[in-house]
């Protein structure tokens, strides 16, 4: 089983940023432009790593980080707030962000941010048991 990168924006530069820079590495990235798929896609996967920014369809990084942040599972999850514009890097950090960056510019200056939350020596963890609502 892949370990899994989730990137909550619709900025679809940021998946591809991200996709180039882990590529020789055992990561899944997968993308979510809106709220609830990304709060879904949490859920389902369990990702080792959440990169997000202040923009969402349907919400915002930071409701992003509040959602998570009230679930003893999810809470453990690294996020990483990508500050775009002058967005408020200290609500995002009040709010749950493990570190607030500038947005990307290169394919490495983005491997260098993420490689501190990756875990490559560890076994990829379990994806959490599927719910159903019957």
């Amino acid at each position: 089983m892949s370990r899994h990168i989730l990137i909550a924006s619709k900025d679809k530069r940021l998946g591809e940023l991200a996709k180039e820079a882990v590529q020789s590495l055992d990561y899944n990235v997968v993308m979510a432009a809106d709220l609830s798929l990304a709060l879904y896609l949490t859920n389902k996967n369990m990702p080792d790593l959440i990169v997000t920014d202040e923009e969402l369809i349907n919400g915002s990084g930071f409701d992003l980080l509040s959602e998570l942040s009230t679930d003893e599972e999810l809470s453990v999850i690294p996020i990483l707030f990508i500050e775009k514009n002058g967005s408020d890097g200290q609500k995002a950090r009040d709010f749950g962000a493990k570190k607030v960056i500038a947005s990307p510019k290169t394919i490495d200056e983005f491997f260098l941010e993420l490689m501190p939350h990756l875990k490559l020596d560890e076994k990829a963890p379990k994806q959490r048991p599927e719910y159903s609502p019957e």
